[in-house]
């Protein structure tokens, strides 16, 4: 299965343009970037990702022929829903490239703290806008690696399940992911300039890893322990983290814990994280080491639990 996808610069308010009528779901910061010259009939900005809310959203039906979402991964999510809901085309633009939510079809809820996916909507079209990227924030750019590299983990992982569970496994699948993630760490140098050419090596690993998943039937080439220790931390201390920060910690973390059924040196990865300029500390993520501990030891009752 492939992607709709358009990239390069200065094509985005192009391609808005040649649109008639459209609803721009997006948020206050990245609109300013394109502000002059979309012509969106109505604008919504959300930044409650309930399924209560995104309910809401959905009753107040908006006169528009296409969806537009433009911004990071709540923006892309809601305007998903509301796709899905009313039955409209769906453009999806990403001004960051901070997860990978952009490209998948689920939607990430939130409840009780706790991050749930419900949906199964294929955007009609994607594009990428480099020249606008270059203009977002850049920390949230590096922190898309780390959707790619969370292959590092899950690949110790699935090796141990397939070892001590008996689970599902197939090595052309195990190679194209390990093969996905090796390829984005050759272009550290071009990510830590936040040149053109490192947020198309973040798009492609995103849109690869992408694509494997989806061609798997879930998120296992891609997905490990280090994405449930986030979603145990989030649920214990009730806190907001940079997605890509989080889990570039905990890749750390897990392929320590991996031992010698890791696939990845730990050592390599936290080179390449520190190289791009990427700061994942406690301190920068307001984590104190009492909560980063507590989540470790409760990771496994809440993967049983969820």
């Amino acid at each position: 299965m492939q992607k709709n996808l358009t990239c390069g610069r200065d094509i985005l308010c192009k391609r808005l343009g040649s649109l008639k009528k459209y609803i721009l779901v997006t948020m206050e910061e990245p609109y300013k970037l394109i502000s002059d010259m979309a012509k969106p009939v109505s604008i919504i900005y959300n930044y409650e990702m309930t399924e209560e809310n995104l309910e809401k959203l959905a009753r107040e039906r908006r006169d528009g022929e296409y969806i537009v979402g433009f911004g990071g991964g709540t923006a892309c999510d809601t305007a998903k829903y509301l796709s899905s809901k009313w039955n409209l085309p769906l453009i999806i633009a990403p001004s960051v490239v901070s997860v990978d939510a952009w490209l998948c079809k689920s939607i990430a809820v939130r409840h009780n703290y706790k991050v749930r996916y419900i949906g199964d909507v294929t955007a009609n079209e994607f594009i990428v806008d480099y020249a606008i990227m270059q203009k977002s924030p850049e920390i949230l750019n590096k922190a898309g690696v780390s959707d790619v590299l969370s292959i590092t983990t899950a690949l110790g992982d699935w090796r141990i399940s397939r070892d001590v569970f008996g689970d599902r496994y197939d090595v052309s699948y195990y190679d194209a992911s390990y093969n996905i993630a090796k390829e984005l760490l050759l272009k550290e140098r071009e990510i830590a300039m936040h040149s053109e050419e490192g947020l198309k090596s973040i798009v492609r690993g995103q849109l690869m890893e992408v694509l494997l998943c989806e061609d798997w039937g879930n998120s296992r080439p891609e997905e490990g322990g280090e994405h449930f220790l986030a979603y145990c931390l989030e649920e214990l201390t009730h806190k907001h983290y940079i997605h890509g920060l989080l889990i570039a910690l905990n890749i750390l973390v897990v392929l320590k814990l991996q031992r010698d059924r890791a696939v990845f040196d730990y050592r390599e990865i936290a080179r390449f994280f520190k190289n791009i300029g990427l700061d994942i500390s406690f301190q920068k993520q307001n984590i104190t080491r009492e909560e980063y501990r507590e989540a470790l030891m409760r990771t496994g009752e809440y993967v049983k639990r969820e």
